[in-house]
């Protein structure tokens, strides 16, 4: 395959076959690029090499200045320990003459002597193949060791003195450990930098102004900008040490710029203009911790320096420092997943519209008028008669006025016979054969229609079926869009579980979303679990992720169990139902659904099939089992009415038959819930012991195309009650149902209860007009701790 100028074979990228891919890409690009612009006079003729030698050389000149509290100047030894090579001579270089400038005389020739046996030793270890950190570590804390024991010896040394050297030996030891183990280039290797840079800058300070907390500050707030909370968490934090060890007395100037700094971080991260403002706020806030006013004016001049290179650093040049950090492999899947569906429900819906523009714009069919039957008879009868000129041509009105009077006797008996036959056409010489041809093309006409009608339902179902799938898929690739963020540390200790119990998860994912509520997927060799372990499980897993769970949903396929943990509800649902059918019969065409789902959702559902006994039963029990089981798969109420609305038009085609929907979903974590109505009776809400009444104007599904419902968003509270009836229960009208739901309220009857009063007394008012009645309750109480 050839794409772009690269020829790519058709064989795996494995790692003998990636860096040829890559060299491809290196070499199109190269091809396409533009011509590089001339190198500037000032660096011509340089060699970067010498350019990197001489940057070693300045960096140890520098580092070899800084001091931290008592004297210790580890840094540039450390630098020398931790430095490549390539560069250590030049290092060495360059912190013997920052020693020998900035340091203590004494100071400067021990640690000098240091630099000069590390050196050695790297040297040596070198040509010997050692090239690690090891041998120079070990070789100039040897000799500065060995200096300050013959100082102590010839008693020159005090007793700070050995304390200083000793402590600048760990801490060139820890930073030269740093620079060998952390790039600059990564977050870690950055901080260690900077926190060396603030220290040692610390060393140009004069009264009233500490160049290190100006780098501190404006270290702090670029990574508040544009990093990451954790990101600027740490640099503060270390910052603060950094300034505190090399400047003791600007301790709560420190603090003031790192509190500044995670302030910004917390409450106007990617915001300058506000951040800044609260950089400036936790700074006067650390202001007032200043022992004199001399404090005050130093931190308000470095932060103040810090603020302005803040506001004047590009936002390219921030970004490229802190480039948007990549979402975790998990967030990947899901947006990919996410944005795959969300493309499939635009190509159903494509397709659905498209069909329907189609057909909408072809020609009317023809032979669905009853000309066709006219012109049936005058093909098939007329054609060859020798009367033909005198009928259609001399007595065109005549014949036609005739043939139309013969359609009230063809839709009355499907057929005519001679007794039929108006007066215009008396003078046909061949009646009993045109009362044949007349019925023969009306049965033809009939059937196109038939055939017409059927193909224009099927149409209109599967259009319809298409919108709700396309409308439903859109919805399930929002949810997953705002699935959440995956928790490795969760994960692993989830899988560490599992594993101690001698299950070894194949797949584990734990989510927290973006209300903060946490859920675990994993999925384990096919396994079968009690109620008893189930609740273990939940009680496990809500110690190590510290949530409150309730046991798992198991859902067991072939070869794998999978388990759903939730978060425990704040509320729970009390459900009640009664249900009477209608003498003579002995099944109810009601059909009622109470559940909870997965997600943290009650549902309550309650369909009416039309008419009474089996055939309202059929039509309702489906209705119900369907619309439970998209509900259950995370369909919406209007997308689960669509696709049962579908089912039932085209299981009931042609005849007058449906079923109503009244659909209550609850969110058992907020209590908002949400009632959608298809043709339904009214429902009743129960709240402090007043009822009211929820209707909308709607019709039953399986009647039309397209269900016509009625949605209502409802907020329920500890204690609300909500009602749902079939029309049965409406016999004696709804005043008395308001009363009876108030009366059970006060006396504390459970739903349950509640329910099979509402029947009873429902039965009674009835009388002779029998009707199904269902009565469907459900509480809003709060979790059971």
């Amino acid at each position: 395959m050839v794409e772009g100028g690269i020829t790519m074979q058709n064989t795996p990228a494995t790692s003998s076959t990636a860096p040829r891919i890559r060299q491809a890409v290196r070499t199109a690009n190269a091809k396409t690029a533009p011509p590089a612009l001339p190198r500037a006079p000032l660096l011509h003729g340089l060699n970067r090499a010498v350019l990197w030698q001489l940057a070693a050389c300045g960096t140890g000149l520098l580092l070899s200045a800084g001091q931290v509290y008592g004297g210790a100047a580890p840094f540039g030894l450390g630098l020398l320990l931790g430095c490549g090579n390539t560069y250590a001579p030049a290092a060495a270089l360059g912190c013997l003459a920052g020693l020998l400038l900035f340091q203590p005389l004494d100071t400067a020739l021990k640690l000098a002597g240091a630099c000069i046996g590390a050196l050695t030793a790297r040297i040596v270890g070198r040509q010997l193949g050692q090239t690690g950190f090891l041998p120079g570590a070990a070789c100039g804390v040897g000799v500065l060791l060995l200096e300050q024991g013959l100082v102590t010896l010839v008693g020159g040394a005090s007793p700070a003195d050995t304390a200083s050297l000793l402590c600048s030996a760990a801490l060139a030891v820890l930073v030269g450990l740093g620079i060998h183990k952390l790039h600059i280039g990564t977050p870690r290797g950055a901080c260690l930098w900077a926190a060396m840079a603030a220290a040692c800058l610390q060393r140009a300070a004069l009264p009233g102004f500490a160049p290190g907390l100006v780098g501190a500050a404006f270290c702090i707030l670029c990574c508040a900008c544009a990093g990451s909370l954790e990101h600027t968490a740490v640099l503060a934090l270390v910052l603060a040490m950094a300034l505190t060890a090399a400047a003791p007395t600007l301790c709560f100037a420190a603090l003031a710029v790192a509190a500044g700094g995670l302030g910004t971080a917390v409450f106007c991260p990617g915001e300058r203009r506000s951040g800044a403002a609260v950089f400036a706020a936790g700074c006067a806030l650390g202001a007032l911790a200043a022992p004199n006013l001399t404090g005050v004016l130093t931190l308000g001049l470095a932060a103040g320096a810090g603020l302005l290179g803040f506001l004047l650093c590009p936002e390219q040049a921030l970004r490229a420092v802190f480039p948007p950090p990549a979402p975790p492999v998990g967030t990947q899947s899901l947006t990919s997943a996410a944005r795959k569906l969300s493309g499939v429900a635009d190509t159903l819906s494509d397709i659905a519209e498209t069909v329907n523009a189609v057909c909408s714009c072809q020609m009317p069919p023809r032979g669905e008028s009853y000309d066709y039957v006219v012109e049936f008879c005058a093909q098939h009868l007329c054609q060859n008669c020798a009367r033909r000129n005198t009928c259609w041509v001399q007595g065109y009105s005549t014949a036609m006025d005739g043939l139309y009077a013969l359609r009230g006797a063809l839709e009355h008996n499907g057929r005519v016979e001679l007794e039929d036959l108006p007066g215009q056409l008396s003078t046909c010489v061949h009646p009993a054969d045109l009362c044949a041809t007349v019925s023969h093309g009306y049965r033809l006409w009939c059937s196109r229609r038939q055939t017409r009608a059927r193909a224009e339902l099927l149409r209109t179902a599967l259009t319809e079926q298409y919108s709700a799938m396309a409308t439903a898929l859109a919805q399930m690739a929002a949810r997953l869009g705002r699935a959440g963020l995956p928790d490795p540390r969760r994960e692993a200790r989830t899988t560490q579980l599992f594993a101690s119990l001698g299950l070894e998860p194949l797949e584990c994912t734990v989510l927290t979303d973006l209300a903060g509520r946490v859920t675990a997927a994993v999925t384990l060799p096919r396994t079968s679990f009690t109620p008893g372990e189930c609740r273990a499980l939940a009680e496990e897993m809500g110690r190590i992720c510290r949530r409150d769970f309730d046991p798992p949903e198991v859902t067991n396929c072939r070869t794998v169990t999978m388990l759903h943990f939730g978060e425990r509800p704040l509320y729970r649902a009390v459900f009640g139902l009664a249900s009477r059918p209608a003498p003579p019969e002995t099944v109810s065409g009601d059909a009622c659904r109470q559940f909870c789902d997965s997600a943290g959702r009650a549902q309550m559902l309650l369909c009416d099939g039309m008419g009474t006994g089996k055939p309202a039963a059929v039509d309702g029990q489906m209705a119900a089992k369907l619309t439970a089981q998209l509900l259950q798969a995370g369909f919406a109420a209007e997308s689960a009415a669509r696709l049962v609305n579908v089912a039932l038009g085209l299981k009931n085609a042609g005849q007058e038959s449906g079923a109503t929907l009244d659909l209550l979903t609850l969110d058992l974590y907020t209590g908002r819930a949400g009632l959608f109505k298809a043709g339904a009776a009214p429902s009743f809400l129960c709240r402090a012991g007043v009822v009211r009444t929820l209707d909308g104007a709607s019709l039953p599904m399986g009647v039309l195309p397209t269900v016509t419902g009625r949605s209502t968003a409802l907020t329920l509270d500890v204690g609300d009650t909500v009602m749902m009836v079939s029309d049965g229960a409406l016999c004696d009208g709804s005043a008395w149902l308001c009363d009876q739901l108030t009366l059970s309220t006060r006396l504390g009857q459970s739903p349950q209860q509640t329910a099979e009063a509402v029947a009873a007394s429902a039965v009674r008012r009835s009388g002779a007009r029998q009707d199904d009645i269902t009565v469907a309750i459900v509480r809003l109480e709060r979790q059971k701790s």
